[in-house]
């Protein structure tokens, strides 16, 4: 997904609100990585939260699903997410935050930047799966804009 694209038709959260209540999904959330060092990663628009606790998770590249989204490049998808622990590499604050059961991500592109600059993250709270199914369905979403 690229950013200016995104910026240049709507909001990131009218985007958000759009997929939330178009879908089955119970979180949908865009996490944006800061433009000055040290490049802190924070959760900024979301749709479903139970809470407001999202607001206070600041990540770096490689810790959390957005860290490990915006570090790798490569889309994330987990079931069972919420057995992770905080000592497993894979903690993710935004699951346990949220009480997500799974959750699948995939990485913001800016164009101009050449750089992956957030990360968008659709969860489940209840016993629903994702897969690389719902990966090529978030991209498939991405490209209609």
């Amino acid at each position: 997904m690229f950013l200016e694209k995104l910026n240049n038709e709507m909001n990131y959260q009218q985007l958000v609100n759009q997929l939330f209540y178009t879908t089955d999904f119970d979180l949908v959330g865009v996490a944006l990585q800061d433009e000055l060092a040290p490049h802190l990663i924070k959760w900024k628009y979301i749709a479903g939260n139970q809470n407001e606790r999202f607001r206070k998770i600041v990540l770096k590249r490689g810790f959390g699903i957005a860290g490990f989204v915006v570090q790798t490049g490569k889309p994330f998808w987990q079931n069972d997410i919420n057995d992770l622990r905080y000592s497993e590499q894979m903690y993710t604050p935004i699951a346990n935050a949220e009480n997500l059961n799974a959750a699948a991500a995939i990485p913001i592109y800016s164009k101009s930047l050449h750089l992956i600059t957030g990360v968008f993250l659709v969860g489940y709270r209840n016993k629903k799966t994702v897969s690389e199914k719902t990966i090529k369905q978030l991209f498939n979403y991405f490209d209609k804009f």
